[in-house]
């Protein structure tokens, strides 16, 4: 069986305006289900903690989360950063006004977090803004030449280091995710998306040529199952 199989630019549904906000946010959350349990927050902490630790410990970070989706990130990120004695101030930020609402929302007893609406590929921020900056589960939403664009903006606002995290473009995690539409996501915008996010996803050898074309020093790691993560200023 050929492991790879080419990408799709088909529109998901959460790409759209049309999904209701109760249909929304259902969707995310079994999107942060599958993020959390089959190996996205592994991905990403990994790499974090090794970044932070080139950090003065008593110093404060400040970190940007791009697209954070309903923030259950950033969320997890500051919890994970006081059992550490971390002092983090998080902004976060998606381009989907609903979205942006609902974050906001699930924020609410968390000072330290600030939500605002803004554009991954624009980012409204100075250059080196951010000691730290991560993207998860966004990079398959775009195209190349906006993906190049994400990368460049990623390394332009952070001061010490990025990392975009997201599925790997793979038969065998395209068929676990129709396993997952038929037998387990409940909302019909998480069984249309789930499997089309791994057709519209990269393989680690175009996320490299991606990171050529932005022309930012970064690597590429795998993990399992089937993720990769984009790891900048490494």
């Amino acid at each position: 069986m050929a492991q790879l199989f080419e990408r799709l630019n088909l529109k998901e549904y959460l790409d759209g305006d049309g999904v209701e906000p109760l249909e929304l946010e259902k969707s995310l959350r079994e999107v942060w289900g599958v993020n959390r349990y089959l190996g996205g927050n592994p991905a990403l902490f990994v790499h974090l903690d090794r970044l932070m630790r080139k950090l003065a410990p008593s110093e404060p970070i400040r970190v940007l989360d791009v697209a954070t989706g309903l923030a259950d990130l950033p969320v997890a990120f500051i919890d994970w950063c006081k059992k550490r004695g971390r002092s983090v101030s998080l902004v976060a930020v998606d381009n989907h006004p609903q979205i942006v609402q609902l974050a906001a929302r699930r924020t609410d007893a968390y000072p330290s977090i600030e939500i605002l609406l803004a554009d991954a590929t624009a980012l409204p921020f100075e250059d080196q803004s951010f000691d730290l900056a991560f993207c998860n589960l966004a990079l398959h939403h775009l195209d190349e030449e906006s993906a190049v664009k994400l990368f460049a903006e990623m390394a332009r606002v952070t001061r010490s280091g990025w990392v975009v995290t997201d599925l790997e473009r793979h038969r065998l995690a395209y068929f676990a995710a129709k396993l997952l539409a038929k037998f387990v996501w409940k909302s019909p915008v998480t069984r249309h998306d789930g499997p089309l996010s791994v057709q519209r996803s990269f393989t680690p050898q175009e996320a490299k040529q991606l990171v050529a074309l932005a022309g930012v020093k970064a690597a590429v790691h795998k993990h399992f199952p089937f993720r990769l993560a984009v790891v900048g200023h490494e």
